[in-house]
Formats: structure tokens, C-alpha cells, sequence
């Protein structure tokens, strides 16, 4: 009996370790007001999750990865917009950040990767292969 209840919570304590999900913010002034709050910078991801092949591979790759997930949670607030499949709403909320933001940042493709200061001055667009973990991760890191 002890042995099953040994393996039971260290299968739960595993579980918990790879379940770490970075939290994707969806409203620009909270993710500005976190970042500020935390000293951390922005990570603006553009994307179209559902449709988006390139965006599909990058989640998979990068986004989900745990190596990804811990640097993003002590050094970034994500700021999340996802472009729903289906049709577009040019009226929908989502559909206006994408394009303020696509607009203000200068960024055409799917997915893009921007990150910022804390007020949301650009610091860079990332470049390359957004679905190499490496490429991405070297990119934030640098100064």
C-alpha cells in the first residue's frame, strides 16, 4: 500500500512539473501594467494558432516547450493575439489588436515574435525560423 501511494504522488509531482503553462495575456494595458509591476519585458506573439501551419509548428516547438515556458515565466509577460480560425470579424477585438499591432510594429507575417520594454517600446522583431526553440531563445537572451 505504501508503495502505490509512493508512485501515485510522485506521478502527481511529475504531472505538475510539465504541466507549467507561461500565462498569455490578451489585453495590451494589463500586460503593460504587469510588466511594469514585475520589471519584465514584453513578448508580443501574433499568431493564428488554429489555421496558421508555421504558428501550429512554432506552439508545438517553442511555445510548449518547457526550456521556453521557464525563461518566459521569470523574464517576460506574453501578450497573446491569436487570430481565430474559421472567418475573421474584421469588428472583433481581436481582429482590431491585430491590426494596431501588425501596424504599430511593422510586422507582416504569421507568426511574429516582438519583443518590447515594459511601456511597450520595441526592442526587436525576432527573425529566422520561429519554430527553432534555439533561434528564438538566443534572440530574447541577447542585448
Amino acid at each position: 500500500m505504501n508503495k502505490l501511494i509512493s508512485i501515485t504522488f510522485f506521478l502527481f509531482l511529475t504531472q505538475i512539473g510539465f504541466s507549467q503553462e507561461v500565462e498569455m495575456i490578451t489585453d495590451w494595458e494589463e500586460a503593460k501594467e504587469l510588466a511594469k509591476k514585475e520589471n519584465k519585458r514584453i513578448l508580443i506573439i501574433l499568431t493564428g494558432s488554429e489555421w496558421c501551419a508555421p504558428c501550429k509548428e512554432m506552439d508545438k516547438i517553442v511555445i510548449e516547450n518547457p526550456e521556453f515556458q521557464k525563461y518566459a515565466e521569470q523574464n517576460l509577460i506574453v501578450f497573446l493575439i491569436d487570430l481565430p480560425g474559421g472567418g475573421l470579424d474584421i469588428d472583433s477585438k481581436v481582429y482590431q489588436d491585430y491590426e494596431k499591432f501588425k501596424n504599430k510594429y511593422l510586422s507582416n507575417a504569421l507568426p511574429s515574435l516582438i519583443l518590447t520594454e515594459r511601456d511597450g517600446t520595441k526592442i526587436r522583431t525576432l527573425k529566422g525560423k520561429m519554430f527553432l526553440l534555439e533561434n528564438v531563445l538566443k534572440q530574447l537572451k541577447s542585448e
